[in-house]
């Protein structure tokens, strides 16, 4: 038996209609009330394509809706960081996404002084911090960028988090660069 003509349709209502069974598809080129049942369905199915065509988005740290960043950050064990603190010293969202794309490399480093100074740059978004650490001495000491000075806190909280539990810390604020406005240049001790 030939396939029947099908009536114009929109692409998704022709992709329903076509895998019906073929008393369907030959009652819908007569009948209103099936044709616009199937519509209301393919409307129905909609907004569930719009979401898998943009799944991909959904799960990349860049391009995932703000409000998601935090369920992706705790697939890669990071949601301590992005709820509210007491002391309201949180990571802002930008910075959590840099935290969530770097993840395994930070899961990789974690304990040693690389990749504490790394994740700290990361989460408040300042480059310079040091972390030095005597063999055998089990204490690091924790050295802040001036630039980071206002962080104090969230690098207290990432520190007492991300170090080996047997080590002690110090955290130790740089002084704050010289200035160059005078034209003079002058090299950071």
């Amino acid at each position: 038996m030939p396939r029947p003509v099908l009536p114009e349709t929109e692409p998704s209502e022709a992709l329903l209609l076509g895998i019906l069974p073929e008393v369907f598809q030959v009652s819908a080129v007569r009948s209103a009330p099936l044709r616009a049942l199937i519509a209301v369905t393919a409307d129905l199915q909609t907004p569930v394509l719009d979401v898998l065509d943009a799944v991909d988005t959904l799960v990349h740290p860049y391009r995932a809706p703000e409000q998601l960043v935090p369920y992706l950050a705790s697939w890669v064990d990071l949601d301590w960081l992005t709820g509210p603190t007491p002391g309201g010293s949180g990571v802002d969202p930008a910075r959590q996404r840099d935290l969530v794309a770097n993840a395994a490399d930070l899961s990789a480093r974690r304990g040693t002084p690389a990749g504490l100074a790394r994740f700290l740059q990361l989460a408040t978004g300042v480059g310079g911090f040091g972390v030095v650490d005597d063999p055998g001495a089990f204490h690091v000491v924790v050295h802040i960028p001036a630039d980071a000075a206002g962080q104090v806190d969230l690098v207290h909280r990432i520190v007492g988090v991300m170090k080996p539990a047997h080590i002690t810390h110090d955290l130790v604020v740089d002084s704050a660069p010289p200035s160059l406005s005078d034209g003079s240049s002058h090299e950071r001790e």
